[in-house]
């Protein structure tokens, strides 16, 4: 309880913080992590590396930098994301963009499931869906903490959609939400745990890919889009777009369908590379599905 009083604390604090030195302070915090051993800096480098090796190593170096810096925002952005004001909150995404393609997809009569890669800030293109879309939900992995938990759910609902923890319960949940043409948010480059998913090509690498979102998709016919939210050049404001799912996302093979969600994700990581979560340890050695 102790730690979690101290996160609300830390949380509301982070809110208070100005724009200016939020930013000079993640600037601050991204130069250390940058100079100093980690393994979050080491990872995101690899994986740079990994999916860009025609980058000179000015180049690699200066990707990672913004890299950093845009973690470390998007983590100081934390405590305002949860305890700042709505309004504000939402009046920071500026533009948004292929609002037709979400129009479109919700036209074909059934539900729609928006793929989040992690990319930009990602949670606020959870609340930004939220308070504009009406029967919506979120897919979040619940902490082991039952009061940590309960904290987060607070914060991912309050603007209107409701978190649903990745159980059985809730993928029931998300499916009876689909049928009845509502909005289901997913991180389509999260981890699966073993036996959920699948290796499959990430930009040219086989990363582990998950088959839950084309497992609901073939249930429940629904249409998909892919979203995110990209930080601007002044720092704390954003655009917000959307773009139709690759062709195969709805096949009934896993290669095919694995395949195209994870072109989705390039598409949008491609939009600003240094903002995707190059740090996050989703690259695999297994072998290859194979169509």
């Amino acid at each position: 309880m102790k730690r979690i009083a101290y996160l609300i604390w830390l949380g509301k604090a982070l809110a208070a913080l100005p724009a200016g030195p939020r930013i000079a302070l993640a600037k601050l915090l991204s130069g250390l992590l940058l100079v100093l051993p980690n393994r979050r800096r080491d990872r995101a480098s690899e994986n740079i590396a990994r999916c860009f090796p025609a980058l000179t190593p000015a180049q690699h170096r200066q990707w990672l930098k913004q890299h950093l810096q845009h973690r470390a925002l998007s983590l100081l952005e934390t405590g305002l994301l949860w305890h700042g004001q709505v309004e504000k909150i939402l009046a920071s995404v500026t533009v948004v963009e292929g609002r037709e393609v979400l129009q479109a997809a919700r036209q074909r009569g059934r539900g729609v499931i928006v793929a989040v890669p992690h990319f930009g800030q990602w949670e606020l293109t959870g609340l930004y869906l939220s308070a504009t879309l009406t029967n919506t939900a979120m897919l979040y992995k619940p902490p082991a903490e039952p009061e940590l938990d309960r904290q987060l759910r607070l914060y991912r609902e309050r603007t209107g959609g409701r978190a649903v923890p990745a159980t059985a319960a809730g993928i029931r949940r998300l499916l009876r939400i689909l049928r009845g043409g509502g909005y289901v948010g997913i991180l389509p480059d999260q981890r699966p745990k073993a036996g959920q998913g699948r290796a499959a090509l990430l930009f040219d690498q086989p990363a582990q890919t998950m088959l839950l979102l084309t497992r609901l998709v073939r249930k429940t016919r629904c249409a998909v889009v892919f979203a995110g939210c990209e930080r601007l050049a002044d720092k704390h404001s954003f655009k917000l777009r959307f773009i139709p799912a690759p062709f195969g996302i709805d096949a009934d093979d896993d290669g095919l369908a694995l395949a195209a969600l994870n072109q989705g994700v390039e598409q949008v990581a491609e939009w600003n590379p240094p903002q995707y979560q190059w740090s996050y340890n989703r690259f695999a050695k297994a072998p290859l599905i194979q169509s």
